[in-house]
């Protein structure tokens, strides 16, 4: 039997076609209700700890104790390898879960050479790691790519290698910063752009210090601190800008993939992007996207990272990108530790990202709960997890935005 579910981004209705499976089925117990929370249990050593039970769990929300009414674990190692989940009792798992993974590139923060770094990272996660039962979505552009989540491969490719260079990016908005007169980050950019005047004095009376004759032709102290001024406004303005199109984004995602039920995994590649006064929306947006049951992980485009050049010659580690101006890195590490993910960086070969993200996906505990306060407000709650297991260490998603979920389609099963 064929079925489908709509999944409208940026307006657009995608569908995803699923048939019948040939395999046992992991049966996600979802209402508009239950708030479901993904869980990676780590034990000392990094390896994730199976046969847990809801008796190893407590689950408060608001700091509130609540009442665990599903507790079971998820998992694509259906043949156990080594460093994998190794279950005393088989039936305690639901198995082969389908995973479902939206790769989102955020071409407003991400300079070529970090779009090129990702690209062929998510190239070799398709070829290599996307295996049947899986769907995915390449989000580009502010939409999905041909409006849908897939299982093809080749339309996965295809709408990788769509993937353009934003018309402007964060590092060229940066570059700036170290031209005379200097600006020495986005704090004092920010700061600066709200009024604080003993910054910019500070920053001209250095520049005039470091280059008087420069500072004498453009008509002395007053002139430049005026030129700091202009280069920190125009700064933040366009950083502001492309900060609201990134969480746009973000927000279209969790909207598409609030009906699907289960956990879905979103690949966040990026540079990092401008927080200074966003931090309450990026937090709200987090929030959103966890209700929707969603999981961001982030790679960070600019590879191994130092703090040499501003203007990195990308074929040799040694001159990689230098991070000396830019603090952006707070948006993704917001992003994935309020959903329950993480930030993959210093690395250049993209492909070890996506594989840890893999194998971070594919095998968690799901702990469901009916709160307490069933009104769903709008308001954001906040999650903690506790476990009885000494030396444990718990990942999961730490908050949620209390509104009710559209009716839950059930997609499992997908088919070529």
């Amino acid at each position: 039997m064929l079925r489908s579910v709509g999944f409208a981004v940026c307006g657009a209705a995608a569908m995803v076609a699923v048939t019948a499976a040939h395999k046992q089925q992991a049966t996600f117990k979802s209402t508009t209700a239950l708030v479901e929370v993904d869980a990676v249990v780590l034990d000392k050593d990094g390896n994730f700890v199976p046969g847990l039970t809801a008796e190893n769990i407590t689950i408060l929300e608001n700091g509130k104790p609540q009442k665990i009414q599903q507790f079971f674990m998820v998992t694509n190692d259906v043949l156990p390898t080594e460093g994998s989940a190794k279950l005393q009792d088989p039936e305690q798992a639901q198995y082969n879960a389908h995973r479902v993974f939206v790769m989102l590139f955020d071409e407003g923060h991400l300079a070529n050479d970090s779009l090129m770094r990702v690209k062929i990272g998510a190239e070799k996660f398709v070829r290599e790691m996307f295996h049947e039962g899986d769907a995915g979505g390449v989000f580009l552009a502010g939409g999905m790519y041909r409006g849908r989540l897939t299982v093809d491969k080749g339309e996965l490719l295809n709408g990788i290698r769509a993937v353009q260079p934003g018309f402007e990016n964060r590092q060229a908005l940066l570059t700036p910063f170290v031209e005379w007169p200097r600006i020495d980050s986005e704090i004092s950019a920010a700061r600066i752009a709200d009024g604080a005047r003993e910054v910019t004095d500070e920053l001209g009376r250095k520049a005039c210090q470091e280059d008087p004759v420069q500072c004498a032709s453009e008509g002395g102290l007053g002139n430049v601190e005026n030129l700091i001024q202009q280069k920190a406004r125009l700064y933040v303005r366009q950083a502001r800008m492309l900060t609201v199109r990134t969480l746009q984004n973000i927000e279209s995602v969790a909207k598409g993939l609030a009906k699907i039920p289960g956990r879905k995994t979103v690949v966040f590649m990026s540079e990092g992007f401008y927080v200074e006064d966003s931090r309450s929306a990026i937090e709200q947006v987090a929030a959103q996207a966890a209700r929707s049951g969603i999981t961001i992980y982030s790679i960070d485009g600019r590879g191994n990272i130092n703090g040499l050049s501003i203007n990195p010659e990308v074929t040799k580690r040694e001159r990689a990108r230098s991070a000396a101006f830019d603090t952006g890195e707070d948006g993704p590490t917001i992003l994935t530790a309020i959903t329950g993910g993480f930030r993959v960086h210093g690395i250049d070969d993209m492909s070890l990202g996506f594989g840890r993200i893999v194998r971070d996906t594919s095998t968690y505990y799901v702990i469901g709960y009916q709160p307490d306060n069933a009104t769903m407000d709008g308001k954001v709650r906040k999650i903690e997890i506790k476990s009885t297991l000494p030396n444990a260490t718990i990942r999961s998603r730490k908050s949620y935005v209390a509104v009710a979920l559209p009716p839950q389609e059930a997609i499992w099963g997908f088919g070529k």
